[in-house]
């Protein structure tokens, strides 16, 4: 709870805002959300790409066949409550997060007593509970269903074992029926189900005979469920944040392996995978990492098999390989540690086995002096890791998500009034570019319609071409992808396309596969008329942008947000 402390004064962040507006209806004329769906943004046949680009809740650059759907129907139905019990009031919503992890440090502290050792599972439960990997299930209220999803995902676990392990028969019916609501919740729900199976096959060592009576409801839910998924439509397609395996196989695989390292990373020595996402080009460097930090924790758990009890090797024998395999759903999608919270019931698990393991082999004098060194140092580092820079981490950014969550209020009351198609010309960040919007019409200032022309993350150039016309160009030798731009496509737009929105033509001159370079934007009126309003991030407001005449231009310099993009 100390560590948590920060996170609890967030106030409604980013995608916080998109669900009250939602929940308002104040976007009922361009798309109508199931409220039980409140993890379907795009891509229902109420909420097409391009009702949304009229309205503004997407970019121009957004392709038709974008659909970033997610079913989730229990975090969504909390959220309601919240805002039915609290208003906008972000504290007591964070409370009712808080609880969450909680319930799952609770029940994750119970399987660990079980499977480990009193004194390695209270270490095992302890690197849980402070992990960074928690930021977001407790400081953003839009993230909680990973601990929705995760509470009762590990409740079958626990279920299971003791049905399997105890005879206790209601275990029998009661996993399957919390694996059930577990799936309710969401996504990683399927992690949950990678380690019972992981159990049954590498656990018991009864063979696949035995384990397939005790797996068959398993296998029949997450069968039922898949089928359910695609069948319905659920999952992202048209977006490079998200991967698509039907839409390049090979790319896939590779992309998937990459990410699961950079996740393997956070639970082996707690390198934060939420500021490995913010950063792509960077994930070779972070995979690579993880890579070698799993292959030296596997090394040293080689050494020190022959310290372990019979329990300890017992549980890890089928707790790694499940936990490497709970890591792989949450590879898919944008990662960071949210998606951990199941996989990190194994990840603790070995750290407390390596990290008090390592302790007391390092304290026998018939080693050598170089192993025992050796030791020491792999004791620090996981120490180092789990103990203080994870909850430093976790502490520092839960109030960083406080400043950006306050920035964007205050962005969105001191921004310049605009009571006609407010303009934003360019902004990378998406505090900027879509939730300072956001903010302004939940606080009643929103603009009758909302253009965002580019996010990408470099400096421009407005060249101005008519009276009601310019061109947009981005200046720089290298193009970058901006998040934002990934987030809302997977292929960027090609030379002479045309896109067609109220009042605004847009023409795309030139650009490469990272995206647009020279674009026109052609207006059905004087750039000058009173009801346009174009704006830009400069100096860490939003400014009035003072357009040149015709055949003349303006520097538009890139400046990084309040999110730091």
């Amino acid at each position: 709870m100390l560590v948590s402390l920060p996170s609890l004064t967030v106030g409604l962040l980013l995608d916080d805002l998109l669900h009250r507006l939602v929940l308002s209806g104040q976007f009922h004329d361009f798309g109508q959300w199931n409220r039980l769906g409140l993890y379907e943004f795009v891509g229902t046949a109420t909420t097409m790409p391009a009702g949304l680009r009229e309205g503004g809740l997407l970019p121009w650059w957004t392709p038709d066949t974008l659909s970033v759907r997610f079913f989730r129907p229990l975090p969504s139905a909390l959220l309601i409550l919240d805002t039915k019990l609290f208003g906008e009031a972000p504290f007591p919503a964070h409370l009712h997060s808080l609880l969450w992890f909680l319930a799952m440090v609770s029940v994750v502290g119970w399987l660990h007593k079980r499977l480990l050792p009193v004194p390695l599972a209270a270490v095992a439960t302890v690197a849980y509970a402070v992990a960074a990997a928690h930021l977001m299930p407790v400081a953003w209220i839009a993230s909680r269903h990973p601990l929705v999803s995760g509470v009762p995902g590990l409740l079958a676990l626990a279920f299971h074992l003791r049905a399997r392990e105890d005879g206790w028969r209601p275990g029998l019916f009661l996993g399957p029926l919390l694996f059930v609501i577990a799936l309710l919740g969401g996504e990683p729900a399927l992690s949950a189900v990678a380690l019972i199976g992981a159990y049954e096959l590498f656990g018991r060592r009864e063979g696949l005979r035995r384990a397939a009576p005790a797996l068959a409801p398993y296998v029949f839910l997450v069968a039922a469920y898949l089928a359910f998924y695609v069948a319905r439509g659920y999952g992202a397609r048209g977006s490079a944040a998200y991967l698509d395996p039907a839409r390049a196989p090979g790319t896939f695989v590779t992309t998937v392996a990459q990410r699961v390292l950079i996740l393997l990373a956070d639970l082996v020595v707690a390198t934060p995978s939420d500021a490995a996402a913010s950063v792509p080009p960077l994930h070779p460097a972070f995979a690579l990492w993880g890579a070698l930090v799993t292959i030296g924790a596997l090394v040293l758990l080689r050494f020190l098999h022959g310290r372990l009890s019979e329990q300890e090797r017992r549980t890890l024998r089928w707790l790694l390989p499940g936990g490497l395999a709970a890591v792989v759903p949450g590879a898919v999608g944008v990662i960071g540690g949210r998606v951990l919270m199941i996989p990190l019931l194994a990840g603790s698990a070995l750290v407390a086995v390596l990290l008090v393991r390592s302790w007391q082999a390092s304290r026998e004098a018939e080693l050598s002096r170089w192993t025992r060194t050796g030791l020491r140092v792999a004791v620090v580092l996981l120490v180092w890791g789990h103990f203080f820079f994870g909850p430093l981490f976790r502490m520092a950014l839960g109030v960083a998500l406080g400043r950006i969550a306050d920035a964007q209020w205050s962005l969105a009351r001191s921004a310049p009034p605009c009571d006609g198609t407010l303009v934003m010309v360019a902004a990378a960040d998406p505090t900027i570019a879509t939730y300072v919007p956001a903010a302004m019409a939940l606080t009643g200032r929103a603009p009758h319609r909302y253009r965002l022309l580019s996010a990408a993350p470099h400096d421009h150039y407005l060249e101005r071409t008519s009276a009601n016309g310019f061109d947009l160009v981005v200046h720089t030798e290298e193009r970058k992808v901006g998040f934002w731009e990934q987030v809302y496509r997977d292929v960027s737009p090609a030379p002479g396309t045309q896109v067609q929105l109220s009042g605004l033509r847009i023409t795309v001159k030139e650009s490469t596969e990272a995206g647009p370079m020279r674009v026109h934007f052609d207006f059905d009126r004087p750039l000058e008329s009173p009801d346009l309003c174009f704006m830009t991030w400069h100096d860490g407001a939003l400014r009035v942008l003072a357009l040149p005449p015709p055949g003349q231009g303006v520097s538009i310099p890139h400046e990084l947000g309040p999110m730091g993009l």
